[in-house]
């Protein structure tokens, strides 16, 4: 256990230098405005002025003296009475002040932010030799430079989470150049062979989905809100990756024959079947898919139909996307809607941002118009009642959205304007509703 007069020290000496750092002195050249200020008062340090609290308050005035003697801080004395001495009663750190104070502190364990902004710095620089997509290697040497100023840049983080996470970010930074560069397979599969350690991946999946969705272009108009859903339009599975529909279509697989009508009530398809599912879809009598959101407004609609078999009667088939789609249910649906382009569809989703965003990753997946299913303006109006209000961020999330619809190049088109119809009902409502209030 370290002595009650240098862990006075360690405290005051830490405090400041961490107030530094996340302070815009920060590699500030002197003279600075101000001074790094620390007060020995009840707000500061409680414990040190509650009645038991005589010892700990003398040994951070004693810190004091010892550390301004060391010339690692300045020291603000009261005044003092007639018979007592002048107390510590502020301390502070100059420029003149900073490397002696980094050399006490260092003694008792004290890691500068500086090591961790250069090795995150280098380590971007070194991973940037790794890729020869251009996009990654903009993204990877505004990081480096950035880290070299001391600033968090395209990382979004701040000082305080760089220095505290730094081992954290450098893998994000790792995970991501893998990732851009092809790495697929299972989380926890990736995660070993990129870390040997298996729930590496799994552990950052925060900071990887959120660098991939700024940074991406693929993501510059929507992305999704869940990080395993961008890190599955990846390819990187933490299960299965199935194709969930219902309606009647066969399936030719290993020489044998598979009907969808015969799956209830409905078909949970390994992804390895989505060449003989488009095929089957392709040319199976169908004149219209609808794709669901969310999984109980997409088996109460089977329901609702009367099974699969009822579904094929009336030529629709149904598709579960379970949020955005994964990469093979996107690249399936878009073959289907080359081979058939007189195919309608239709996107049934949440009266949100998050539903507008992928109902658009959709239609530009598929290229094809895709109508909004009963989320329409005329069903939120009568439903406002049960509706959430919107949260400022949901709001400027909605407002972004929108301009994405008003730039794109089909902005005129039929489905594109009843979903600006829907953003501007959801914005002047000030609401947004689940699909399962329907």
């Amino acid at each position: 256990m370290m002595a009650p007069e240098l862990s006075a020290r360690r405290e005051l000496l830490t405090r400041l230098l961490d107030t530094y750092e996340r302070s815009a002195m920060y590699r500030r050249a002197p003279p600075w405005p101000r001074q790094v200020r620390l007060r020995l008062d009840p707000g500061a340090f409680p414990e040190a002025f509650a009645p038991e609290g005589r010892e700990r308050l003398a040994e951070l005035r004693a810190a004091a003296e010892h550390l301004e003697r060391e010339r690692a801080i300045g020291v603000v004395r009261s005044k003092g009475g007639l018979y007592e001495s002048p107390e510590p009663k502020e301390v502070r750190l100059g420029p003149e002040h900073l490397a002696r104070a980094y050399a006490l502190a260092s003694a008792f364990g004290y890691t500068p932010l500086e090591l961790s902004l250069k090795a995150l710095s280098e380590h971007a620089a070194a991973s940037s030799a790794r890729t020869v997509l251009p996009w990654v290697q903009s993204f990877l040497a505004t990081v480096s430079l950035e880290l070299a100023r001391g600033e968090g840049g395209p990382l979004v983080a701040s000082r305080e989470r760089l220095k505290q996470d730094w081992r954290d970010w450098r893998d994000a930074l790792t995970a991501v150049v893998a990732l851009a560069g092809g790495a697929r397979g299972w989380e926890r599969v990736v995660s070993e062979r990129l870390f040997t350690d298996s729930k590496r991946l799994a552990s950052i999946r925060g900071q990887v989905a959120g660098l991939l969705s700024r940074v991406d272009p693929r993501f510059a108009d929507a992305a999704p809100e869940d990080p395993q859903e961008i890190l599955e339009a990846y390819g990187v599975h933490r299960r299965p990756s199935l194709l969930r529909c219902a309606g009647c279509a066969e399936m030719r697989v290993g020489g044998r024959l598979y009907r969808l009508e015969d799956f209830s009530p409905s078909a949970h398809l390994p992804e390895a079947w989505a060449e003989a599912w488009v095929a089957g879809v392709a040319e199976a009598r169908v004149d219209i898919i609808t794709t669901v959101e969310n999984e109980y407004p997409f088996l109460a609609y089977i329901e609702e139909a009367g099974g699969p078999c009822a579904l094929g009667e009336r030529r629709e088939l149904v598709v579960y996307t379970g949020g955005f789609p994964t990469p093979t249910l996107s690249a399936a649906l878009a073959q289907v809607a080359s081979r058939r382009p007189e195919l309608r569809f239709r996107h049934w989703g949440d009266a949100d941002a998050g539903g507008l965003r992928i109902w658009w990753h959709l239609r530009c997946t598929l290229a094809h118009e895709l109508e909004l299913f009963r989320t329409t303006p005329e069903w939120l109006a009568q439903q406002q009642e049960r509706a959430q209000r919107l949260t400022a961020a949901e709001r400027s999330d909605l407002e972004r959205v929108r301009q994405v619809l008003h730039r794109a190049a089909d902005a005129s088109s039929r489905d594109v304007l009843e979903a600006v119809r829907l953003l501007d009902t959801l914005l002047a409502l000030g609401i947004k509703l689940e699909q399962e209030r329907y």
